[in-house]
C-alpha cells in the first residue's frame, strides 16, 4: 500500500553565498532546538548561490545528521533576489520562513513559534529582533512562551510593521495563500523581491501576528553594497504600485509605509551616514518619489540641505 507523506507545517529556508562560518551558527542555532516533535513538522531548505568558499562542505556535514536538510546549489550565482525567491518556490511547507544566514534564532522559541503557527490560520507572522555587533549572545534563560499578538485589520499590522517587512528573517508566511508564484518573476530586479509575497499575504483575508518578544538576534551593520535610497524609495514605491495595481495589496498601504520610511528610516541613515552604500544623489533619487508627503519637507529637506546632499555624493 502506497504511504503519503504530508507536507510539513513550516520550512525554514535559508539563503547563503560565500558566509559559511556564518551559515554554521545559524544552523547550529536552529537545529539544537529540534525535537522529535519539530523535526516531524519543520522542513529546512539551503540555497547556496554557486558559493565559492566551503559551503558545500559545511552543509554535507550537516546533511550527514539525523535531521532532513533539503540543499539546494545553483550552478551559478543567480543574484540575492532569485535566490531568495528559490527559497520560497521550493518551500513545502504551509507556512515558509525565509532566513538569513547570518541572524540567530535565540534558544528555545522554535518549539512556541510552531506551537503558534497550529493555533490559528495566519496570514504572516513578525518576529521582533534585536542588533549586535560582536559575537552572537548566547541565551542562558530559556523562554516559557511565545507572546503573540492577533491583528485582524491588515492595515493596522501594516502600520506597526511598516518597511520591516522587507527583512526576510523577520517574516513567516503562509504559502498556503499563494497558488500562483509565477508573478515572483517580475520583481528580481527590484533588491526587494521578498515583497511579492510578503505584503500580498497581510491581505490574504487571514489574521496577522505580531511575536512581541524580541526572538531574533541580528548582525548590525552587515548589509551594503547597493544604492539604499534607490531600492527603498524609487524601487520600494514601484513594487508596492504593481502590487496595488494586480489588486494584491489595499493603496492606503503604500501612504502608509512611505511616511514611516520618511519618518524613521530615512534619517537613521541620512543623520548617521556609512559607506557601506553606493553612491547616489540623494536629492534627485527621493524628489520624483517623496515630493508630495509632507515629511519629506520636513523631515528629510532640512537634512539634504544641511549636508549639501543635492550634490553628487554617496550617503557617507
Amino acid at each position: 500500500m502506497n504511504t503519503f507523506k504530508l507536507p510539513p507545517l513550516l520550512t525554514i529556508a535559508i539563503p547563503t553565498y560565500n558566509r559559511a562560518q556564518l551559515l554554521t551558527q545559524c544552523l547550529n542555532a536552529l537545529l539544537s532546538q529540534c525535537d522529535d516533535d519539530i523535526r516531524d513538522n519543520v522542513e529546512f531548505l539551503i540555497s547556496d548561490n554557486c558559493s565559492s568558499d566551503n559551503t558545500a562542505e559545511v552543509v554535507n556535514g550537516f546533511l550527514a545528521g539525523d535531521i532532513s536538510i533539503a540543499y539546494h546549489r545553483n550552478s551559478e550565482n543567480l543574484g540575492a533576489d532569485r535566490n531568495i525567491a528559490n527559497c520560497f518556490i521550493k518551500a513545502a511547507g504551509k507556512y515558509v520562513w525565509v532566513f538569513s544566514d547570518d541572524d540567530f534564532l535565540l534558544q528555545g522559541y522554535l518549539k512556541f513559534i510552531v506551537q503558534a503557527l497550529y493555533q490559528e490560520e495566519w496570514g504572516t507572522i513578525y518576529l521582533n529582533n534585536f542588533w549586535y555587533t560582536d559575537n552572537y549572545p548566547a541565551q542562558t534563560l530559556l523562554p516559557n512562551c511565545v507572546n503573540l499578538r492577533k491583528i485582524n485589520n491588515p492595515l493596522d499590522y501594516i502600520s506597526e510593521v511598516s518597511y520591516w517587512t522587507t527583512f526576510i528573517t523577520g517574516n513567516i508566511i503562509n504559502r498556503s495563500l499563494f497558488i500562483d508564484v509565477e508573478y515572483i518573476k517580475e520583481f528580481y530586479q527590484s533588491n526587494l523581491v521578498q515583497l511579492s509575497w510578503t505584503l500580498p499575504a497581510v491581505f490574504k483575508g487571514k489574521p496577522n501576528g505580531i511575536i512581541t518578544d524580541q526572538v531574533l538576534a541580528c548582525r548590525a551593520d552587515n548589509t551594503g553594497g547597493y544604492k539604499l535610497l534607490k531600492v527603498f524609495g524609487k524601487n520600494f514605491n514601484n513594487v508596492m504600485m504593481q502590487l496595488i495595481a494586480a489588486g494584491l495589496i489595499d493603496k492606503r498601504a503604500k501612504r502608509i509605509i512611505n511616511r514611516n520610511l520618511l519618518s524613521n528610516f530615512f534619517p537613521m541613515f541620512l543623520n548617521k551616514p556609512t559607506d557601506k552604500f553606493e553612491s547616489e544623489n540623494t536629492f534627485k533619487v527621493m524628489i520624483p518619489v517623496f515630493w508630495s508627503y509632507r515629511s519629506f519637507w520636513v523631515k528629510i529637506f532640512p537634512v539634504l540641505f544641511r549636508n549639501r546632499y543635492f550634490r553628487n555624493v554617496s550617503v557617507q
